[in-house]
């Protein structure tokens, strides 16, 4: 009997041509073509692995920037050439006035997407999307059944969750999956991936879980997430479920000879050891506080409210610049299969400069298991 293979639920759906060409061109004027508005650091749920709110976050409701303020820079945002939105939280969705901001910066012209949950899609977002459809809804999945959510997120979501989704998609809206694996759920991740593939929708997964560095001011430490051992054995077991066994063999090979098929987040800038993705020369993150960084992971950030958006972009722009990572990286042996980035360093080790080990032996293990695979692979043809 034959074997049956996997099957590839996508390759990772590319970019358009037009999107790349632009964040190119904006790089080089040093224009903001891609934002993310971080609305409200407010949840519903409670996953501990999360770097904006956990159950002992204090921002509330009266915290938060009004509806007005996010319209209104968003309007300087495209004034300044802002073309690409994520609005993303906490959960977006739990402000009232959702509405009011997602209608107001749709209908300015914007590639608006969102990230959420997905438990809030209730009839009157569904009726708003349906009008003013997002150009994609990127959905946190994070378990197979009502069980393994409760485990994650303290809440039974799971089966209102997949209505949600459907009737999004009955209406012809991309959704995506995004799937966290951490100590919670690294047991359901087959069944995580069968949900997704059952659904005929992409799913992205990462077991790297970025140090809490944002919500509690501390470098290296999250309290779920997996041994640096534990979360290499879940990426590897990921990509042999997602993949064929001739294309696992062949991505493996690729990594032999040096290639980048094992990155998790392709690399837009061949800069020495800069940043080397979009973060401040492109795009920026804009948190629920109003201030202005390179990226989420940062904790520098620059007023909008006092310095305006222009003079924030202008501060990011330099920031970005400046930033150098550790010269050990370039040399590095296992480069082409490392994410490690200025977020990875930063919150890794609280210096930009500074090798982040939890990451060095992530991709050690990456790659002595996908090694491991691929003789297995090999020697059963």
């Amino acid at each position: 009997m034959m074997e049956k293979k996997p099957v590839t639920i996508n390759p990772v759906p590319e970019e358009p041509l037009i999107s790349s060409y632009l964040h190119n061109r904006a790089r080089e004027m040093g224009i903001p073509l891609s934002g993310t508005f971080e609305i409200t650091g407010r949840c519903n749920f409670n996953c501990k692995m999360c770097y904006v709110h956990n159950s002992m976050c204090n921002h509330q409701k009266s915290e938060e920037m009004s509806a007005e303020w996010w319209i209104e820079t968003g309007r300087k945002a495209v004034d300044s050439g802002m073309v690409f939105l994520l609005i993303t939280g906490g959960e977006p969705l739990l402000r009232d006035d959702f509405p009011e901001i997602y209608k107001a910066l749709h209908e300015m012209g914007l590639v608006v997407s969102l990230n959420t949950n997905g438990y809030l899609l209730t009839d009157k977002i569904r009726k708003l999307f349906f009008e003013y459809p997002p150009n994609r809804i990127n959905v946190s999945l994070y378990g197979s059944d009502n069980d393994a959510y409760e485990k994650f997120t303290g809440v039974r979501a799971f089966d209102t969750i997949i209505a949600n989704i459907n009737v999004m998609r009955e209406a012809g809206i991309d959704v995506r999956f995004n799937c966290s694996i951490t100590q919670d759920n690294c047991d359901d991740i087959k069944n995580i991936y069968k949900v997704a593939s059952d659904l005929g929708l992409h799913i992205k997964s990462t077991s790297y879980m970025y140090p809490q560095t944002r919500l509690k001011g501390i470098y290296g430490e999250n309290d779920s997430r997996l041994s640096p051992l534990e979360a290499a054995r879940c990426r590897v077991d990921w990509s042999l479920m997602r993949y064929s066994q001739d294309d696992f063999v062949s991505r493996a090979k690729g990594m032999q000879m040096k290639i980048d098929e094992f990155l998790e987040s392709p690399r837009e800038c061949a800069e020495e050891n800069g940043i080397r993705c979009r973060a401040g020369r492109s795009s920026f993150w804009l948190n629920k506080n109003g201030e202005m960084s390179v990226c989420g992971m940062f904790d520098k950030s620059f007023d909008v409210k006092t310095l305006g958006f222009t003079e924030a972009w202008n501060r990011v722009r330099t920031h970005a610049a400046e930033i150098r990572l550790p010269a050990e990286c370039l040399t590095c042996p296992f480069r082409h299969i490392c994410n490690v980035c200025a977020a990875v360093c930063y919150t890794e080790t609280g210096d930009f400069g500074k090798v982040p080990e939890y990451v060095c032996a992530f991709s050690r293990e990456t790659a002595r298991l996908t090694q491991i695979e691929l003789e297995r692979l090999m020697k059963n043809k």
